[in-house]
């Protein structure tokens, strides 16, 4: 019996830590990240067999929320990819798309009530970790170069770098705003802090997408009211002073504000000109909608648009001479999955939406506003990138949606 509580308290031991590290390392490495998953998964399949009976894994996983709009999103990307242009590489993505729907199953049955104290902490500091080293960043290009052309991108590139830190943002805020009486001094001193550095980050990406996502976020904030829409307003301020002050340091930040699109056509780029990524992506949208024209039912098949690149665009775009993102989820889904994997897209998102708010009407706590409040801005931020294909960002917003919804619901002892 002894033998039997050590095991026990071992255990718990491993998923704490697993739950502390996935946190931590989901803002700055993926290695990281899909080990603590990894090491998640084993010790809840492990407690699963020694307490369960093993023939109803299956039922219980079928239980899940999202359990039908994942297989259907997956099973449109087999369909696709068995008429791929490229089936082999095709086939060789799909495991990418199983391992998002890993993340979330283990995260679903992980990440209980007595784990979300502990994810907290060490997302909160590992945002601010990431958000400071992104400023550094940044300032240490101003010290080199005298200017504030190197962007805050601290461990990926800015653009995704801003996605991260909004989804980060919006936990931060999340906690400031539902925090109870007794935790709201503990909460101050810690999160202000925070969230001041990472909405300062967040400016000094320089990325167009995550100041709309940032934007929407903070509305949706307003319109939820919680605690109160003056506090909303209160921090909405201290964010434009903020942005703006940094902005009189910063020409490249306006620049990139006031960037339209340029005349010059999308191969001649002019690299000092605010409006090349704009002009990249508008031609790599028409680009995508030339493969979903040609190929609408199936598309060119998941992870074929690099290899297909040539085929529709002889030209190169911009510095490079092909690309394998449509910078834009919805048109990359219809180019590579066709109108089948965009429906199965827009179910999957329409149902992680519904979780969340189901969530937040049983329950208005932290984890619950963070999931309804983040996804909108997570959707719309994929206008313009693929995130949903990248871990860091696909695996937070996991997070936010498993927290919310164990937040409300009795621990599970399984899957």
């Amino acid at each position: 019996m002894i033998n039997l509580e050590r095991a026990s308290e071992n255990t718990n031991k491993v998923k704490t830590f697993a739950i502390a590290l996935f946190a931590f390392s989901i803002l700055c490495s993926v290695t990281l990240a899909e080990a603590s998953m990894l090491l998640l998964a084993g010790v809840l399949v492990l407690g699963y067999y020694r307490e369960n009976d093993p023939l109803s894994l299956f039922a219980r996983i079928k239980g899940q929320p999202l359990f039908r709009p994942w297989m259907f999103y997956l099973a449109a990307g087999l369909l696709s990819a068995l008429f791929a242009l490229d089936t082999g590489k095709a086939l060789r993505y799909l495991p990418s798309d199983l391992i998002k729907y890993a993340c979330f199953a283990v995260l679903f049955a992980g990440l209980k009530k007595d784990g979300l104290a502990v994810m907290s902490r060490f997302y909160a500091a590992g945002a601010a970790f990431v958000a400071a080293a992104g400023i550094a960043e940044a300032l240490w290009g101003f010290h080199i170069n005298g200017n504030f052309d190197l962007r805050a991108g601290a461990f990926s590139n800015p653009v995704r770098f801003g996605e991260i830190m909004v989804i980060a943002a919006t936990f931060v805020f999340s906690r400031l705003l539902a925090s109870g009486d007794t935790e709201t001094r503990a909460i101050w001193k810690t999160h202000v802090p925070a969230l001041v550095l990472i909405f300062s980050a967040i400016v000094l990406s320089q990325s167009r997408g995550p100041y709309l996502g940032f934007a929407v976020m903070v509305g949706l904030m307003f319109w939820f009211g919680i605690p109160s829409r003056k506090k909303v307003a209160r921090w909405s301020l201290a964010f434009l002073l903020i942005g703006g002050f940094i902005s009189l340091l910063n020409p490249a930040f306006r620049d990139r504000l006031t960037g339209t699109p340029g005349v010059q056509p999308a191969g001649a780029v002019n690299y000092g000109d605010s409006s090349v990524g704009i002009n990249i992506r508008l031609e790599l949208w028409r680009l995508g909608f030339r493969m979903f024209s040609d190929r609408p039912i199936l598309g060119v098949g998941p992870a074929n648009v690099k290899s297909a690149f040539k085929r529709y665009h002889p030209a190169p775009i911009a510095y490079q001479e092909t690309w394998g993102s449509i910078h834009n989820l919805y048109l990359h889904h219809m180019a590579e999955r066709g109108l089948i994997g965009l429906a199965a897209l827009l179910t999957l998102f329409g149902a992680m939406l519904a979780l969340a708010m189901r969530n937040f009407r049983a329950e208005r706590n932290a984890y619950t506003l963070w999931a309804l409040t983040i996804l909108p801005p997570y959707f719309i931020m994929n206008l313009t990138e693929i995130s949903f294909q990248h871990i860091h960002t696909s695996f937070a917003v996991f997070m936010a949606l498993a927290a919310s919804t164990n937040s409300v619901s009795p621990d599970r002892s399984s899957l």
